[in-house]
């Protein structure tokens, strides 16, 4: 019985299914496509910037902004979520689709969801050494605005 129940759960639809964490990307879109792609991820999202991670934890990401193209106008850092969730133990189990950033690396980021659990998107954040061509794309729709950090 249990080699049936097995072979059923392998061939179901359900394990068919992709995981959000695989991103699927044309490796030769239309410029055409591309910039709909960045208009409607641009819509959606509740915060785009680039930013320096100033600090990390195991549920949370701080970035120092350097420039903004949507989000909080009146800060200049975000806070993401990791998405972790806490175990038994108080440990942070991390999140398997969550993108992995690391302390003084700067990143376009573009994040989504309510302000208390905004995360980043895996498939459209970047470091930004490589992202050149999508900061002018978003130039387009709207132009940057250049975060000043506060003197201390």
């Amino acid at each position: 019985m249990k080699p049936l129940l097995l072979l059923i759960f392998l061939f179901s639809p359900l394990s068919l299914t992709r995981p959000d964490c695989v991103c699927i990307k044309d490796p030769h879109p239309s410029e055409e496509k591309v910039k709909a792609e960045r208009r409607q991820a641009f819509d959606k999202a509740t915060a785009v910037f680039v930013g320096k991670v100033v600090a990390i934890d195991g549920y949370k990401v701080r970035f120092g902004l350097e420039k903004r193209w949507k989000g909080n106008p009146a800060s200049s850092e975000v806070v993401l979520s990791t998405g972790a969730a806490r175990g038994y133990d108080g440990t942070a189990l991390p999140k398997e689709c969550s993108y992995q950033f690391h302390l003084g690396e700067e990143y376009l980021v573009y994040a989504f969801g309510p302000a208390d659990k905004i995360e980043a998107d895996v498939c459209l954040t970047a470091p930004i050494k490589t992202a050149a061509s999508e900061e002018n794309g978003l130039d387009q729709i709207k132009p940057h605005e250049t975060i000043r950090p506060k003197s201390q």
